[in-house]
């Protein structure tokens, strides 16, 4: 009686809910897979400032590991990168590095000195 109308519209609203599902069925999805692979294509301009424009390395190459610092060492770590690495970074014509990128890094420092980082983690032990 008094909810006519509120019937009414529940019934209007699901035929357009279902007049919009038919639209969307019908409309083709557009093929990123050939535009993804022209973007990770490396250039081949002989361009002497290329190598500042693209990644270090594709996604695809990069492994996800987990890491467990300390929040403190963690903090340190991102005012470090912040303050001092992405400004030498930014001298040498490079911004927008991706994070993987850093890790990479650190990752082959830490091969570079192995002694170090065993000098690192005794001396966490002792403190």
């Amino acid at each position: 009686m008094g909810f006519d109308d509120l019937e009414d519209a529940a019934a209007q609203q699901d035929a357009d809910d279902a007049d919009d599902a038919g639209e969307a069925k019908s409309k083709p999805m557009p093929d990123t897979n050939q535009t993804d692979r022209q973007q990770s294509e490396p250039s081949t301009e002989n361009d002497g400032n290329n190598w500042k424009r693209r990644p270090a390395f594709p996604y695809d190459d990069a492994s996800q590991e987990a890491i467990y610092p300390k929040s403190d060492t963690w903090d340190e770590f991102e005012d470090t990168l912040d303050f001092e690495v992405k400004r030498e970074l930014r001298d040498a014509g490079l911004r927008d590095i991706p994070k993987r990128e850093y890790h990479e890094a650190l990752l082959k420092l830490a091969m570079e000195n192995p002694d170090r980082l065993a000098e690192l983690v005794i001396d966490s032990r002792k403190s």
